[in-house]
């Protein structure tokens, strides 16, 4: 993207934007639409069960996300960060899924406390990669970009959010923000060698020659 090349935003950072962007596409596309689909497909759910829901969800992430990111600044390098930010993803896009199934309240509070959690393996994990490949004076350029492509993405996927329910259903729409959740896994998995660079192979020294003076018999 051109936005990239104008400010010079290395090939990490825009990897990690770009796969953001692809998640968030997903989900922005469930979140304008998730209390109309609580209290109009879940058997018994209320405007209370939105409210209990949103609750079950950071209550579990505040929980499970802190001990986590402790946990990862606590181990050197960024191979635990990657692991962890790709399971994340992979969690994310199980639980986008299991929405499909959902059916009775116990089962949506279920369902979104494993989003919660999900999404605790995820935040932490891409952050701790993000911040340390930021190139040097450009952190507020790098998180304005990062901001502004979730935020188009948001306000469009909503909108493409509620045209897909209209036409197909809620659980198209929860179908393809799980495909999109597995394509953003797949992004940040592209790019494993630029986390964890490969070291450089040793250069053979040269064939010496033998230039002693031969002796004419």
């Amino acid at each position: 993207m051109n936005i990239f090349k104008r400010f010079r935003i290395n090939r990490v950072i825009r990897s990690f934007i770009i796969s953001d962007l692809v998640l968030f596409s997903g989900w922005g596309m469930i979140s304008p639409l998730f209390s109309i689909f609580v209290t109009g497909q879940v058997q018994g759910a209320t405007l209370e069960t939105v409210g209990v829901t949103t609750a079950i969800y950071w209550l579990v992430r505040s929980i499970a996300q802190m001990p986590l990111a402790t946990a990862l600044d606590r181990i050197k390098g960024e191979k635990d960060d990657f692991y962890t930010l790709i399971a994340g993803l992979v969690l994310v896009s199980i639980s986008s899924f299991l929405y499909v199934f959902v059916k009775t309240v116990p089962q949506l509070y279920t369902v979104h406390a494993f989003q919660a959690l999900a999404f605790a393996f995820y935040a932490p994990s891409w952050s701790g990669i993000f911040s340390r490949h930021i190139d040097k004076d450009k952190a507020a350029v790098t998180w304005s970009i990062e901001h502004a492509f979730l935020g188009a993405a948001s306000g469009i996927s909503g909108y493409f959010g509620s045209v897909i329910v209209a036409n197909f259903g809620y659980q198209a729409v929860f179908i393809a923000a799980s495909v999109l959740s597995l394509i953003a896994a797949v992004v940040i998995f592209l790019i494993p060698d630029i986390v964890f660079p490969r070291p450089k192979r040793k250069q053979a020294l040269p064939e010496m020659r033998n230039h002693s003076v031969k002796t004419i018999q």
